[in-house]
C-alpha cells in the first residue's frame, strides 16, 4: 500500500510539474512588442539570403542573428515570411530618401526577405548595424528592422536592440516600449558560429 501511495505521489507531482512547466511556458510567450517601419522600409525586397555580407566583403563586424517565431501559445509559426533591413557599418541605408552624409559601402545591400523554416526557426548573418543623427541632439542606437507576415496573414513590424548599448536609454524608439527586454539582443560567442551571436525570439 505505501510504495502504491509513493507512486501516485510521484506521478501526480510529475504531471504538476508538467503543466507548470507548460503554464510558464506560455506565459512567456508574450507577443513581441510593435516598432514603426520608419522612413527607409521597402515594399519590393527580393533579396533571399541566409548571408546579407556579400561573402564577408561588406565593411563591419558580422554578426549572426537566429532565434524562432511562435504564437502567443508558444507554437511555431512555419514558413514565416520575414522582411529585413538596417543601416550598414557607417549608419547609412541603402534607401534612396537616406540623405545622410554617412559613407556608403557598395558590399552591403541592407535589405533581406527570408522565411522561417517548418519548426518556425530563422537565421542569417549580417553586419552590426552603426548609429546616426537623426537631429543635432538624437542618435539612434544600432537597430535592424523586422516585418513578419504569417501564412495566416497576421503581421509585426518591430526592431532588434543589442543590450546595454549607451544610445539605447535615450532613444525614444526603444523607452516608448514597457517590455524593452523582449527587443534585446545579446551577442555572444559560440562554439556553433564564427561570429557573434544574437538570439531574437518573436513571437506574433
Amino acid at each position: 500500500m505505501k510504495n502504491k501511495l509513493n507512486r501516485r505521489t510521484l506521478l501526480n507531482f510529475i504531471l504538476g510539474y508538467s503543466l507548470t512547466q507548460s503554464l510558464d511556458a506560455k506565459l512567456l510567450c508574450n507577443i513581441t512588442p510593435k516598432q514603426p517601419k520608419g522612413p527607409f522600409y521597402k515594399k519590393k525586397n527580393l533579396v533571399n539570403a541566409v548571408d546579407m555580407t556579400n561573402q564577408g566583403k561588406a565593411e563591419g563586424e558580422i554578426i549572426e542573428i537566429k532565434g524562432s517565431v511562435v504564437n502567443t501559445s508558444c507554437e511555431p509559426e512555419s514558413f514565416c515570411l520575414i522582411k529585413i533591413w538596417q543601416a550598414n557599418s557607417f549608419g547609412k541605408y541603402n534607401h534612396k530618401n537616406d540623405f545622410s552624409k554617412n559613407k556608403a559601402d557598395p558590399n552591403f545591400k541592407g535589405y533581406n526577405t527570408i522565411r522561417t523554416n517548418k519548426n518556425g526557426f530563422f537565421h542569417f548573418t549580417t553586419i552590426l548595424p552603426g548609429t546616426y543623427n537623426i537631429s543635432n541632439n538624437i542618435i539612434r542606437p544600432p537597430h535592424i528592422h523586422f516585418f513578419l507576415k504569417t501564412k495566416n496573414n497576421k503581421e509585426l513590424t518591430t526592431q532588434l536592440y543589442f543590450k546595454n548599448h549607451p544610445y539605447n536609454k535615450n532613444d525614444l524608439l526603444f523607452n516608448s516600449v514597457k517590455e524593452k527586454k523582449l527587443l534585446e539582443v545579446s551577442l555572444i560567442d559560440s562554439e556553433e558560429s564564427l561570429f557573434k551571436t544574437g538570439n531574437f525570439n518573436i513571437v506574433i
